[in-house]
């Protein structure tokens, strides 16, 4: 009868040494996945650097009227030699921008989502531009800071 209880004893030993160490271990796993959970994706932390794009102006036919419109866009990086090869390209985006006009229809440019559409359009015209440049360049957004129409 002895022997018995002296069985349940080492067993409820070896079921507390388990328990203990099963939950050290879940302490530290679940431990390690909330500390990378909590500092979730990289942010980047380098300031951002504005390229303003000159004016581009384009005419319009709209029933008959002639309209002009003047854009103004500015180009946000975060990356030095992105900013210096727009700054050494700003005719070629100029002429981009001139060409994305003058094949846009004045009444959708003229509208919220129309610019936002517009917006879209610059920023893939301009990333196209630079695709097969030695460096890839970096091109946050692309924002319309001045809008004329006449």
């Amino acid at each position: 009868v002895r022997c018995i209880g002296d069985g349940f004893v080492v067993i409820g030993i070896v079921v507390g040494v388990l328990r203990v160490g099963g939950g050290i271990g879940a302490y530290y796993y679940l431990g390690m996945n909330d500390a990378s959970a909590s500092e979730g994706p990289k942010v980047d932390k380098r300031p951002f650097l504005y390229i303003e794009v000159p004016p581009v102006v384009a005419n319009f036919d709209v029933k008959g009227k002639m309209r002009y419109l003047q854009i103004t866009v500015s180009l946000q990086t975060r990356d030095t030699p992105s900013s210096v090869a727009f700054k050494a390209n700003l005719p070629l985006i100029q002429s981009e921008l001139l060409t994305l006009m003058q094949t846009s229809q004045f009444d959708e440019i003229n509208s919220i989502d129309g610019k936002s559409a517009f917006i879209k359009q610059i920023e893939a015209s301009v990333k196209r531009l630079f695709k097969n440049s030695k460096d890839p360049i970096e091109l946050e957004q692309a924002m319309l800071t001045g809008f004329v129409v006449q």
